[in-house]
């Protein structure tokens, strides 16, 4: 398996922060060409950390835990629940207009 991502985004906040980024991203990307997963007028990717560990086995549930804080911490992604059931806790992720602007702007340059 190849992945990539973004190296600005990996020397600001990690590596693991740049992977989760970067799924992030695409699946948003994704959601948003069909038309899934908005709300407020944004478009969410919907993930636990389970499956985000299930999707990238070489990170751990720490590195997971940590990429997340520090990606919303640095304002580049915002987490909401947008879940059906009330004890239902898997997190909603999308990108604050920084955030976006930070994964266009190096989105053909800026990658390993």
């Amino acid at each position: 398996m190849i992945q990539k991502f973004n190296t600005g985004i990996a020397r600001r906040y990690g590596i693991a922060a740049a992977l989760l980024a970067e799924a992030i991203w695409t699946e948003i990307k994704e959601n948003e060409f069909h038309g899934r997963c908005q709300y407020d007028g944004e478009t969410w990717m919907c993930c636990s950390r389970k499956m985000f560990l299930i999707r990238m086995p070489y990170l751990t549930k720490h590195m997971v835990s940590t990429g997340l804080a520090r990606l919303k911490r640095a304002g580049v992604l915002i987490k909401g629940e947008w879940n059906k059931g009330q004890s239902d806790r898997t997190g909603w992720y999308t990108f604050t207009s920084y955030g976006r602007k930070v994964m266009e702007e190096s989105e053909d340059e800026d990658y390993a």
